[in-house]
């Protein structure tokens, strides 16, 4: 059977004060007696009381607690994010709730619903890959709770957002292939909705056209999911044309391990055959045989700079205002690629 919680009224019944004396007491007010304040505190210690933190945010309004929504937590690039956005709640003495959409919108909406029931102070959200409307989240604003949205974002909410330098990144991706020699140069993108996405292909088309190079639909393969096995599946058909490309960047590094798993499948030589690169430089990219050519995005200047934006809300909201960050991305050359 599971012990009911200790609570004030317990504390105050025991000691035979008031409840608000108790309240006082456990806060080191002055206005109580040294030896009140030792009794309550010693009391409150041998049985175990904790402040009911949904008690103690009805009261002052505040939990000290914000809210982190990802689109899996398994990945390293929003693993990383998550690590640098509990570096600054720390110095700013707040807990954070961390929860996954994996990727479903319905998951995510759950996930707003319950750290708006626990009073969070704050969100930060990146979108999941479902997330076509934006009630939910609008939500949020019209709650009055700060919010910022980082990674997979929309302009369709005014809300701060952190982002990755999408567009330049995949720019040099392909500048970097073309110098390696490659002319027929596919990409492979998700959902047509999410801003990384739009970003990317952005980038890939204008170093396509800066090099004079055919920007061809059939080239621009777009899958269901950011997934190695759609990823895989799609580049397997892709490579069963006669006019195959001779390299492939895939917008994530799982899409990155599909395409390689597929043309190595097909006999295809990396990079000699086939040059192949990715994005977000997780650690099986770093660890594939070859190993993968990637876009490093800083994952942890994505988080400690969306935790800056929300503290700026949640602690000076008077001087807080709606801005777009951008983070520089590094492009890093590995094997799967370097043809020199």
């Amino acid at each position: 059977m599971t012990q009911r919680a200790i609570t004030i009224k317990d504390l105050a019944e025991q000691l035979n004060i008031s409840v608000s004396t108790v309240s006082r007491a456990l806060k080191n007010n002055p206005e109580i007696s040294e030896q009140t304040r030792e009794a309550v505190q010693r009391l409150a210690k041998k049985l175990g009381y904790r402040p009911n933190p949904i008690a103690v945010a009805l009261k002052t309004h505040k939990s000290n607690t914000i809210g982190v929504i990802v689109p899996q937590i398994v990945n390293t690039f929003f693993a990383t994010v998550v690590r640098a956005i509990e570096e600054v709640a720390d110095r700013h003495g707040y807990n954070v709730l961390v929860s996954s959409s994996n990727e479903s919108v319905e998951k995510e909406k759950k996930n707003i619903n319950v750290f708006l029931a626990n009073r969070c102070d704050g969100i930060i959200l990146s979108l999941s890959q479902s997330t076509t409307s934006y009630d939910h989240i609008q939500n949020i604003i019209d709650s009055g709770i700060p919010l910022v949205l980082f990674d997979r974002t929309t302009k369709e909410l005014k809300a701060s957002r952190v982002v990755a330098d999408d567009a330049d990144a995949s720019f040099r991706i392909v500048q970097h292939l073309v110098k390696g020699g490659a002319q027929k140069i596919a990409i492979l993108t998700g959902p047509d909705h999410l801003s990384t996405g739009k970003n990317r292909i952005k980038g890939y088309k204008a170093a396509m056209v800066q090099n004079n190079l055919p920007v061809s639909p059939r080239w621009i393969i777009r899958c269901e999911e950011f997934t190695e096995k759609a990823a895989k599946e799609a580049v397997l058909r892709l490579l069963e044309s006669n006019n195959r490309p001779d390299a492939i960047f895939g917008i994530s590094d799982d899409m990155a391990i599909g395409a390689m798993e597929a043309s190595k499948e097909k006999g295809l030589r990396i990079p000699q055959d086939i040059a192949i690169c990715g994005f977000s430089n997780s650690k099986r990219s770093r660890y594939m045989t070859p190993s993968i050519t990637t876009i490093n995005q800083f994952p942890e200047k994505v988080g400690e700079k969306a935790a800056q934006l929300l503290f700026e809300q949640i602690l000076t909201p008077a001087r807080a205002y709606i801005r777009e960050e951008v983070i520089n991305c590094e492009l890093i050359v590995r094997e799967s690629s370097d043809r020199t």
